[in-house]
């Protein structure tokens, strides 16, 4: 059986956590102090840095296990990790004090939606394989 943790999966786990406390304490940061553009900068870098881990452990992922997984670990690796640490965050009492943890969990529920759309996506796109490879890797 293949195995779906992969050694760039953990590796892009790693990054994962590092770019999340670095954007949820720039974040709290903003809040705290009311400046949008630091809330708006931590934002936009979350997302453009985790973009590039993703593709970049991705594609390196692909070669080293060429399944037909459209990226859905690594979505679901990114839910994870983005909202354990959000809680932890403010288990912590690292937050701000205008944030509130309804915020979280509505992100949580709202993510999530998207989250099992990719893994219809992702289901579908393994129906459509042989053994979870896909087919032009198999009959090359």
């Amino acid at each position: 059986m293949k195995t779906l943790t992969t050694p760039y999966l953990l590796r892009f786990a790693l990054v994962a956590i590092v770019l999340t406390i670095v954007f949820r304490y720039f974040l709290s940061y903003g809040i705290e102090s009311r400046m949008t553009g630091v809330i708006v900068l931590s934002a936009i870098g979350y997302g453009v840095g985790m973009f590039f881990a993703g593709w970049h452990f991705g594609k390196k992922d692909g070669e080293f296990l060429p399944i037909a997984d459209v990226g859905f670990r690594f979505h679901l690796t990114t839910y994870i990790v983005h909202n354990v640490l959000s809680e932890l965050w403010f288990v912590a009492g690292f937050n701000s004090r205008y944030e509130k943890i309804s915020t979280i969990h509505a992100i949580t529920a709202c993510w999530g939606v998207f989250l099992l759309l990719h893994l219809v996506f992702y289901l579908w796109a393994r129906k459509r394989s042989i053994d979870g490879l896909r087919k032009e890797d198999l009959f090359e």
